[in-house]
């Protein structure tokens, strides 16, 4: 807790106790009559902390709750006038963050003058904020990045805010570190040298770059007191922005971060998760970064030189500094602390490469105008060596000198963590770094190696690689010299050789200057910890991090990408052909974290605790720890996760060419004639894309080409792509959130749903002809208009509309519209072609139509990019004008290949008839649930291409239900998904392998679940 004014509504005493006074019942008479004449409000008043301003709650008869203010004679108006208009300002934001509302007197005003004991305070009353101080709770990792969130919200809400009164000189600044620093002397003689380095770190390197970052009215306050959590531990909103004022942006968040950190062994390591919960909302600039370090402990010293210039004029009051305890130890803790290591981890905590200088290295040595040397000399060869590569990468290399030996100890040091550490990653001695790394179990957390080992005779010559500087030595623990080198355009670099024979490396001193080929010293023959061999241990350094010789040869895993920045891949140097690194190992929560940093924001993640899939076979998914899971919804890999035949077939041709289709080869040409086979006449003309995608945008070309229209068809919800011209298709995307509604030239068609449609199976006659009406109306409202119809877009049956199964005479009918119209015919089969719905190989077969257009995506690959399109050679023949058609990885040899291997496997294990003989069965089960589980409305579906719709009652849908099943699914090792215009339809879009034993297994799971579901309920 700090000792500033500001805490709640307004003004907490410095030893944190209400004022009180022999005259409190008559203050609590007097503000509840106040509060009544001025806004109307009665109700009981309680008193608040408060210093010089009188704060109330006040509760109503009817439960609402109030912040009454009245403020100390002195307060400036112009403040008062700058918090309500930033509390306006706020409210009227589409989506306003959560935060005290402004209540306007009777009159209007926000802020009114009233008597009070003989002189006048400022009236103000607020809404109450419900939820507990931040103080109260553990802060967990998404607490923490909820944090980071909330203050970003704020933060982006004030961006374009100004007011007359913003540009506030506050001592509380950060800004304000000089004026504060004059307060340094009356700090305790132990804390000052501490206070003094912050004060002078902000002089020489925050003052320099302060002005040029952005800038903008923050919170400026957001303290342990001044963030509520609610009851489920999530953060309900920041309060009291009686700090509101014009500062750098990235002052508020490191205000939060001074606070978050106290009372943490790893006090920057802990407030990661809240920098990395701004970005997501807020993207931070390089520059920001650069600085936010430093800001949190310049708040803390701020905050203990506040506090003890405040206790010198008030010597009496100890509570003063008592309540520093939190802040002390988080300076002590950070004392010593790189500068530079602070950023580093601070940016990698946002997605950027953790040392900014690091690509400046390495593209002096991938250029080539780095010429580096051996660094074993010419006496040593590779058959010599054995290589513990960079990041616990061993290699087999041809003859060590000693293979028993060499190759246990590389096996035993790539299971053991931190065997190389000479001193922890934060600079503490081994005994410290092995203290803060033990766990919860008291074992030690993985570590990766930084460096590379190349294992050679004793004795053997060590040579500098590049012109170089010495910059330290040292015999102990391990003789060790590090080189300074330069790039071209003069960004220094380090390389460190360890485990050399001290007596050689005597003569070398700081400064002493090497050329390409001189030699450093010679392999020591000293017998290594846990009995290794003769080795040198290399490492290619961007920053030093005044480690210098003692530089630590592996770093924590779970910032693996943090020091493999810090210490590069050595084989820039070292230019072995094999290389010597490989990727980091990262578990769950990593992935999870470099995701939410490196991938956009829109992509999204199936299921409440994400699934860390590792390997996949048959119907089944298996996780990291073994887990096996039941695989309802990847219709890609169609014909089973890796199957052998498909596996083989990509690699055979891999290994042999992969081209374009600019040359002739035989696999594209077979692939074609298969796909032809399998297709009515006219069907024959074959176009290869990666995706279901390109197919579809490749279809509309191909369409608007034969046609001279640019006008299509569509069906409500329908989805036919991530391509721009495939969203402007699909009002799945453009008519929900984020979407921009209907394009002038997309036309929207009622969805033939017999389920919850307009016309509805069991109720209405002609279904089909009559929902097809809706095209013909849609046509003829383009004739009026002079337009005509380029093509009618629809999935054979609806997949993310809901698993939409169209009545019968439905695409006949709509077919027969559109030709009349002059229009094409385009059967989207990207989810359900191929087989899947068991009677037919395509979709459209089940309505007994031929389109003019098929496209094709998911099954035709089984995970691997492979798509295509099919027409009629008249529409084909529309499409040369000249302007050739090329697709660069379209139809290449390994994709075909790949393509003719699931054919092969589709016909050859009959999983056309399989997976009608599993739909049934899983159709009929479904429907025997049905009669007993109300929450399902209706079953529908052709081969493994199902739904099921959970609905309420009038058949409204059961949203929340449909994702609490699919959780409960998930728990009991079963992976469905929802979807659907109101995400309430389970899909059941499995591999075609699904056995009869995966069906009744799925049936069991969902009964429990449905009863589970329905039972919460």
């Amino acid at each position: 807790m700090h000792t500033k004014e500001g805490h709640l509504g307004g003004g907490e005493r410095a030893d944190g106790r209400a004022a009180t006074s022999p005259t409190d019942g008559d203050e609590l008479d007097q503000a509840a009559r106040i509060a009544y004449t001025l806004y109307g409000l009665r109700g009981r008043l309680d008193r608040l902390p408060g210093e010089t301003d009188l704060n109330f709650r006040l509760r109503t008869a009817d439960g609402e709750r109030y912040v009454f203010k009245l403020h100390a004679p002195d307060t400036d108006p112009a403040e008062l006038e700058l918090q309500d208009a930033v509390l306006l300002h706020l409210a009227e934001q589409d989506n306003p963050p959560p935060a005290p509302r402004v209540v306007r007197a009777r009159d209007g005003r926000s802020a009114v003058r009233t008597p009070w004991a003989g002189s006048e305070r400022t009236a103000r009353m607020l809404t109450w904020v419900s939820g507990h101080p931040w103080a109260e709770v553990t802060p967990t990792v998404e607490r923490l990045r909820d944090l980071g969130r909330h203050v970003a919200i704020v933060d982006r809400a004030l961006g374009d805010f100004t007011h007359p009164a913003m540009r506030r000189e506050l001592l509380w600044n950060l800004t304000s570190a000089p004026r504060v620093a004059a307060f340094a002397p009356q700090v305790a003689d132990r804390l000052r040298p501490l206070v003094l380095e912050v004060f002078d770190r902000y002089r020489d390197h925050v003052l320099p770059r302060i002005a040029a970052l952005p800038h903008q009215v923050i919170h400026n306050d957001a303290n342990e007191l001044n963030i509520l959590v609610d009851d489920a531990g999530g953060v309900a909103g920041l309060i009291d922005f009686g700090d509101v004022a014009w500062n750098p942006r990235i002052c508020g968040l490191a205000v939060a971060g001074a606070y978050a950190m106290q009372g943490h062994a790893d006090p920057l390591g802990e407030v990661l998760p809240l920098v990395a919960g701004y970005d997501e909302v807020s993207p931070l600039q390089p520059a920001e970064l650069e600085v936010l370090f430093d800001l949190m402990r310049t708040r803390l010293a701020i905050s203990v030189c506040m506090s003890a210039h405040q206790h010198a004029k008030d010597p009496a009051n100890d509570y003063l500094l008592i309540s520093q305890h939190g802040v002390t130890q988080a300076l002590r803790r950070l004392a010593g602390t790189s500068s530079d290591l602070a950023h580093f981890r601070l940016r990698d905590a946002v997605g950027f490469e953790a040392n900014p200088r690091a690509r400046a290295v390495r593209r002096h040595f991938e250029s080539g105008a780095a010429d580096p040397m051996s660094v074993l000399g010419e006496d040593v060869g590779t058959a010599r060596t054995v290589t513990l590569g960079w990041n616990d990468a061993p290699f087999d290399v041809a003859q060590p000198a000693d293979p028993a030996v060499a190759s246990a100890w590389v096996r035993d040091h790539v299971t053991r963590a931190g065997a190389a550490f000479a001193l922890g990653p934060y600079g503490e001695d081994r005994q410290t770094h092995q203290a803060r790394q033990s766990d919860e179990s008291g074992g030690h957390r993985r570590s990766v190696h930084l460096g590379c080992d190349l294992y050679a005779d004793a004795g053997s010559s060590v040579r500098c690689p590049l012109p170089g500087v010495v910059h330290a030595v040292a015999a102990d623990p391990a003789g060790t010299v590090v080189l300074e080198h330069r790039t071209e355009d003069g960004v220094p670099f380090w390389t460190l050789y360890r485990h050399l024979d001290p007596v050689s490396i005597a003569r070398l001193v700081p400064g002493f200057e090497l050329e390409a080929g001189d030699e450093l010293g010679t392999l020591g023959d000293e017998e290594h910890p846990g009995g290794r061999p003769p080795h040198l241990h290399l490492q290619l350094l961007t920053h030093l991090l005044g480690f210098g010789a003692a530089f630590p040869g592996a770093g924590p895993a779970e910032e693996a990408d943090l020091w493999m920045s810090v210490s590069a891949d050595p084989n820039l140097f070292l230019g072995r052909e094999a290389g010597v690194a490989t990727r980091p190992r990262r578990d769950a929560a990593g992935i999870a974290a470099r995701r939410r940093t490196n991938f956009s924001r829109a992509m999204s993640i199936s299921y409440r605790e994400p699934l860390h899939i590792v390997r996949g076979e048959g119907a089944y998914l298996f996780d990291a720890s073994g887990r096996s899971w039941l695989d309802l919804v990847n219709n890609v890999c169609h014909v089973g996760h890796c199957h052998p035949r498909v596996v083989a077939a990509a690699h055979r041709q891999a290994t042999r060419l992969n081209t374009n289709t600019r040359y002739l080869h035989e696999s594209v040409v077979d692939y074609s004639r298969r796909l032809v086979q399998l297709l009515p006449d006219p069907l024959r003309v074959c176009f290869f894309v990666n995706s279901g995608s390109e197919a579809n945008d490749l279809a509309l070309r191909l369409a608007m080409a034969h046609t001279g229209a640019v006008d299509t068809l569509v069906l409500d919800h329908a989805y036919h792509g991530h391509l721009s011209s495939q969203v402007a298709l699909s009002p799945y995307k453009f008519n929900r959130a984020g979407g921009r509604g209907r394009p002038d030239t997309t036309h929207v068609c009622e969805l033939p749903d017999p389920y919850r449609g307009r016309l509805r199976a069991g109720q209405d006659d002609d279904l089909g002809p009559r929902y097809a009406d809706s095209v013909a109306e849609r046509l003829f409202a383009l004739n009026a208009a002079g337009r005509r119809p380029a093509a009618f877009f629809a999935e054979s049956l609806q997949s993310c509309g809901g698993q939409v199964v169209y009545p019968g005479g439905y695409l006949s009918s709509a077919f027969e519209h559109v030709r009349k119209a002059g229009g094409l015919c385009v059967a989207d089969e990207v989810q359900v072609g191929l087989g899947r719905v068991g009677r037919h190989v395509w979709g459209f077969e089940l309505q007994g139509v031929v389109p003019d257009i098929v496209t094709m995506g998911k099954p035709l690959g089984n995970g691997h990019p492979l798509a295509a399109v099919v027409t009629t050679p008249e529409v084909a023949q529309s499409f040369v004008t000249g302007m050739e058609w090329f697709n660069t990885f379209g139809g290449n040899p390994v994709s075909a290949e790949v393509g003719l291997a699931v054919l092969d496997v589709m016909r050859d294990e009959g999983l056309q008839a399989h997976a009608r003989r599993r739909g049934d069965q899983l159709l009929n089960g479904l429907r025997r649930l049905q009669e007993r589980h109300p929450l399902i409305g209706d079953v529908r579906g052709e081969g493994l291409f199902l739904g099921v719709e959970l609905s309420l009652e009038d058949r409204r849908p059961a949203t929340a239900q449909a994702a609490a099943v699919k959780e409960a699914a998930k728990a009991r090792g079963v992976l469905l998904s929802t979807d659907g215009p109101d995400d309430n339809v389970l899909k059941i879009k499995p591999p075609l392998v699904l056995t009869a034993a995966d069906c009744e297994l799925f049936l069991d799971v969902l009964a429990d679940a449905l009863a589970e579901v329905e039972q919460s309920v």
